[in-house]
């Protein structure tokens, strides 16, 4: 069955999605940012044409996540237990269900593109495993062939910590897999993510993407009640 892609999505419900942005910038700016940034990764991996399914979270709510992703998609619920336990099930699901090799990833990811999922399939399919690390010491993507699929990748990892992908390398290159590593791509998950987005280089990289025209329609500075992080003072103190 070739390559398959997994896309893990929460339901866009305030208190649910991108909570620690949502301290920043309140909760209808996060989830606006939530929806972009979900929006730009679904055009991805549709642009990348390969087979794709939607592991959404919770399972009681794929009428708003069904309104997220759009009609036609494949959607499943994630299973309980934490990231990892979650993640090594879906990738496991799609192995028991035949694919040859299976990549996961988030959505939010903002500058992730249908030739970059491309190449990732391409990538795993000369290796045992790739990983996709994140500017923040995570990682945006993880995959396997089924002959390695490696569940220590997934156990006792200290999620959210700069140290998840070092260790998460480390597990898989232990077990004996020959990994690939993907571009380090940004992700956001707190103001100070956004904040860097929306300042150069990573603005232009943005433009004509869903995170980019939400940026560009916002009717003001969400970072405004925090001062260390205005866009406007920022801008002003470039010129």
């Amino acid at each position: 069955m070739g390559t398959r892609l997994l896309v893990f999505v929460k339901a866009p419900l305030p208190g649910l999605v991108k909570t620690r942005l949502a301290a920043g910038i309140g909760q209808e700016a996060a989830l606006g940012a939530y929806r972009a940034l979900a929006a730009g990764v679904l055009a991805a991996v549709d642009a990348c044409r390969l087979p794709a399914v939607v592991h959404y979270a919770p399972a009681g709510e794929l009428p708003a996540v069904a309104a997220l992703c759009g009609p036609g998609r494949d959607y499943r619920p994630q299973t309980e237990g934490d990231l990892g336990a979650r993640m090594a099930a879906a990738l496991r699901q799609a192995f028991d269900e035949g694919a040859d090799n299976a990549i996961l990833l988030g959505c939010d990811l903002p500058l992730v593109t249908g030739d970059i999922l491309a190449d990732a399939a391409a990538r795993l399919a000369g290796s045992d495993a790739v990983l996709g690390p994140a500017l923040d010491g995570g990682y945006w993507a993880i995959g396997f062939r089924r002959q390695a699929f490696c569940p220590a990748a997934f156990a006792g990892m200290p999620w959210s910590t700069d140290a998840v992908a070092g260790r998460t390398a480390a597990a898989i290159r232990t077990a004996g897999w020959r990994l690939a590593l993907l571009p380090e791509l940004p992700d956001c998950d707190e103001a100070a993510d956004l904040v860097m987005l929306a300042a150069p280089p990573w603005r232009a990289r943005l433009a004509g993407t869903p995170l980019g025209v939400f940026l560009s329609g916002l009717a003001c500075d969400p970072f405004d009640q925090i001062p260390g992080l205005r866009l406007s003072r920022k801008q002003k103190s470039r010129g």
